[in-house]
């Protein structure tokens, strides 16, 4: 593993280089007032501050809701967790959106409703969410440091920083005491051990990145404030080991926005503090880590969404403008400013970082740069993404482009989904990753994979003899060969046999897929070969034996109606048509329809397809694609304009 520069630094030198830059750095937080003020009248921010008013609005007509113990306890009771997160998330944006219209237009008003909401969050039993406070430690959860505590404490700092010459001085002693209580005495001072110090994904980033933004901000104890630096890197590392060289991460485009988001947010403040001699941005495998996005946008604002993701993300301009500027790294993307109400979870550090940083001049430059790369292969991941252009008639070109995922089913947030792919088409993904589900208790316990989002029943891959498959680091897709063939096409084999320990004939299981790209054609395609080979099956001509034939499902999923035809399937997009063409004499074909829940709660219809091997062998065992000891399934995808 790569060491992280940080972890070289020693305490003096950390220190030293502190001192150089604090008194500056204090100032440089004050002066934020000055940029969001700025943008008050600034035509591209006016949506921005429309949508703060109107939490502002409700402020002051409406209570705040209470984080009571009859929501609390509903997650340990009956595993709902979304009643407490709507009142705890409903909190957070009116602080957020307070904090902010007071920086850049303070009135008596105002502040007096953002004093209240600053001590309202102050007296809160704990910062965490319910179902991050472990069964049994209710009592101690005010010491707790999970996710949105780390976020709390930061914002909380931000704010009295920022606006330290017109809060009630009464207000600030109550948030330092709060964030000494809650973060810095269990963490830093007591050295108590958390999980996520030493995890591979977000939670290290983000749990160690707001509680050290807030210690960079509020600790004066310099040899403190150098411990709290030292465990903050630790982490750090710690997350960093969850990629590889690739820059690819596991848990996908929306944990990738998280987690390195506020790891780029806690380096950015601490390059300030060192007057630019602590550069965390500086270690080349951040260069790749940052390049993630890009790697996996489709076209459109709709990305490759393995795992706990969604497909549509308009990614923080704020933290793009950053990257951006500090690796050199350019991404074809959409700039627009984004409304509090579109984050969920209300987030300070995302919101007000797209105000501060946001640069549209690096966006009008990217926009006449060059497409990203046809083909993308993240090695350790084993994500492969290949994108060409689609000639589209009188229509305007647009994108066709084809992803496969292999890795093992214990990654982060993690779905049973070796084989699977997606198949993209003028700004949409056609046949698709389901995306995240619903969190709910149930969603990260045992037995996890009965749930459509996570389970292979899911995605595009095949049900063996009834088996789906299994969780575990043993299943994992052992990749045979990746070839380029051409610029836009590419070959790929995996065996994906020990994804099904329970298929109990299974003897090995191969899926190859090959692209054929589009490259100003008007046409892309995708040929299927999955390959099926049997045991123990009896010997037909024994008197009174009879042979079983090994049944295969193969599924296909789309948020698409498809329209089904003799032998083959149609998925109509709103710019682009997939068709599959299979063998009507071997498979029957047919759609389920599934209805789910996704991450915000909402209702959501997916469409499967199913195809069952349907042809028995003649009197020899033998038919065309179909043996006793072998099966095929050969099918062609096509990609085309409406």
């Amino acid at each position: 593993m790569t060491v992280h520069p940080g972890l070289n630094w020693t305490a003096d030198y950390i220190m030293m280089a502190m001192r150089h830059g604090a008194t500056r750095s204090l100032e440089y937080i004050y002066r934020w007032k000055d940029r969001l003020a700025d943008t008050l009248n600034d035509p591209d921010y006016a949506s921005f501050w429309s949508d703060l008013e109107v939490y502002e609005q409700r402020a002051g007509t409406e209570n705040l809701p209470e984080l009571s113990f009859s929501l609390y306890r509903q997650f340990r009771e009956t595993g709902e967790r979304h009643a407490y997160e709507l009142a705890y998330f409903e909190r957070r944006g009116r602080l957020t959106a307070l904090g902010l219209l007071v920086a850049a237009s303070p009135s008596a008003e105002r502040l007096h409703v953002l004093e209240d909401l600053i001590w309202s969050v102050c007296t809160e039993h704990t910062w965490c969410l319910s179902a991050h406070v472990p069964e049994g430690e209710e009592a101690g959860a005010r010491e707790h440091i999970d996710l949105f505590a780390a976020e709390t404490a930061q914002m909380l700092a931000e704010i009295i920083i920022m606006l330290n010459d017109i809060l009630d001085e009464r207000v600030v002693k109550m948030v330092r005491a709060e964030i000494e209580g809650r973060i810095f005495t269990p963490l830093y001072r007591e050295q108590r051990t958390y999980g996520w110090e030493n995890a591979d994904h977000n939670w290290s980033a983000v749990c160690s990145g707001g509680c050290g933004i807030a210690a960079l901000l509020l600790l004066e104890d310099e040899q403190l404030r150098t411990r709290a630096v030292q465990q903050t890197i630790h982490s750090m590392s710690a997350f960093l080991s969850g990629y590889g060289l690739d820059g690819g991460c596991a848990e996908g485009i929306g944990y990738w926005v998280y987690g390195f988001g506020f790891y780029a947010y806690f380096a950015e403040m601490l390059r300030i503090f060192s007057a630019g001699e602590l550069d965390m941005l500086s270690d080349p495998k951040t260069r790749a880590i940052a390049a993630f996005p890009g790697n996996i946008h489709l076209s459109g604002g709709v990305f490759v969404n393995y795992s706990d993701s969604r497909e549509r993300e308009t990614i923080p301009p704020g933290l793009l403008s950053l990257l951006s500027k500090r690796q050199q790294i350019q991404f074809n993307m959409e700039h627009r400013i984004l409304l509090l109400t579109e984050d969920p979870c209300r987030r300070w550090a995302h919101t007000l970082r797209n105000i501060l940083w946001s640069n549209q001049a690096l966006f009008e430059e990217k926009s006449a740069a060059e497409e990203p790369a046809a083909f993308v292969n993240l090695e350790d991941l084993t994500w492969l993404i290949t994108r060409g252009t689609l000639a589209a008639g009188d229509q305007e070109e647009m994108t066709a482009a084809f992803s496969v995922k292999g890795g093992h089913n214990a990654e982060p947030h993690n779905h049973n989904d070796l084989g699977h792919f997606i198949l993209h088409g003028g700004g949409e993904n056609i046949l698709c990753d389901p995306g995240s589900g619903e969190y709910t208790q149930a969603y990260f316990a045992p037995g996890r994979e009965s749930i459509f989002q996570i389970g292979s029943q899911g995605h595009s891959v095949p049900v063996i003899e009834g088996a789906v498959q299994q969780s575990g680091r043993q299943a994992e897709a052992s990749v045979m060969y990746t070839r380029q063939s051409s610029p836009q096409g590419i070959e790929v084999a995996f065996d994906l046999t020990s994804a099904y320990p329970e298929a109990p004939r299974l003897a090995r299981y191969i899926r190859r897929l090959s692209w054929s790209g589009p490259s100003g054609t008007s046409e892309a395609e995708l040929l299927l070969e999955d390959h099926y080979q049997w045991q123990q099956f009896p010997d037909p001509r024994e008197e009174g034996q009879r042979l079983e034939e090994p049944r295969v499902v193969e599924h296909f999923v789309s948020r698409i109606h498809p329209v089904m035809q003799e032998a083959m399937v149609q998925w109509e997009g709103n710019k682009a048509v997939v068709t599959l063409h299979y063998d009507a004499e071997l498979w029957d074909a047919w759609v389920e329809e599934v209805e789910t829940v996704d991450h915000d709660h909402l209702p959501l219809k997916f469409y499967r397809t199913a195809l069952t091997l349907r042809e028995t062998a003649d009197d020899d065992r033998v038919s065309r694609d179909h043996f006793a000891a072998e099966t095929w399934c050969r099918l062609r995808f096509t990609i085309h304009s409406r």
